[in-house]
């Protein structure tokens, strides 16, 4: 079986058996990969530190024919809030999990590699919520399943003023072109959008949202979300559960 290394977010771990762990870790050079952790619960393991949810590590792997085996993980960088705050690591545990969900195994990704390290970097210091909403508009952008938010879906137009939207036309609609299932798209939800978009993730950058903006991106996005994977994200209800 063949070694290999590469720098690695953990987004997923689950207990196996009575001392091992089933990681997953999203990779600059492999992208996501599912992974056996041997002995990684025992207190003493070298594999311990490393595989908490949110560190970016530097593995070592041998490839395998359903789970890879981690050999090795050396600790880079451990998120602080994201493991001490209740509200940091829920909404970090649905960036993870849209991951999971979205993105297929082994299919090397470096823009969102780097996205998700800027994405958790951020939780550090600015609003959570606010944070995850961003980093999930962005993530979609990624998948090929984003919907049309600036541009008619239909025409191609550049919007202006209020418009409408539809899921089923694929996102934004032109008055010419409005769908029977279209719903009103307002011009400062349009514009929050362009916002998202271009969200700085700089860390001394700033950002001013209004709770309405903020309300309607999450429900656009959310409700698109679970009619694409039938069911709802468990990140999700458990963000629900804290109010």
């Amino acid at each position: 079986m063949a070694r290999y290394t590469a720098s690695a977010l953990v987004l997923g771990v689950h207990n196996w058996g009575d001392a091992d762990k089933i990681v997953t870790l999203f990779t600059r050079e492999r992208g996501l990969i599912r992974a056996a952790a041997f002995g990684a619960r025992r207190p003493k393991s070298p594999l311990a530190a490393g595989l908490q949810m949110f560190n970016e590590i530097e593995a070592e792997l041998t490839e395998g024919q359903r789970l890879d085996t981690v050999r090795t993980a050396s600790l880079l960088h451990h998120p602080k809030k994201l493991s001490e705050d209740l509200a940091a690591m829920s909404y970090g545990s649905f960036v993870a999990e849209l991951v999971r969900e979205f993105l297929p195994e082994k299919q090397p990704e470096p823009a969102i590699y780097t996205l998700l390290g800027k994405v958790f970097a951020a939780f550090e210091t600015r609003n959570a919520r606010i944070v995850a909403l961003v980093a999930a508009y962005q993530l979609m952008e990624h998948t090929g399943l984003q919907l049309s938010y600036e541009r008619c879906a239909h025409c191609g137009k550049l919007l202006e003023g209020d418009a409408f939207f539809s899921e089923q036309a694929g996102g934004a609609l032109c008055a010419e072109d409005r769908a029977a299932d279209a719903v009103p798209y307002p011009a400062q939800l349009r514009e929050f959008l362009a916002r998202i978009f271009a969200y700085d993730w700089r860390p001394n950058a700033s950002s001013t949202v209004t709770r309405d903006n903020l309300l309607a991106a999450e429900q656009m996005l959310i409700g698109y979300l679970q009619r694409l994977l039938g069911h709802p994200l468990k990140s999700l209800v458990f963000i629900h559960q804290l109010g």
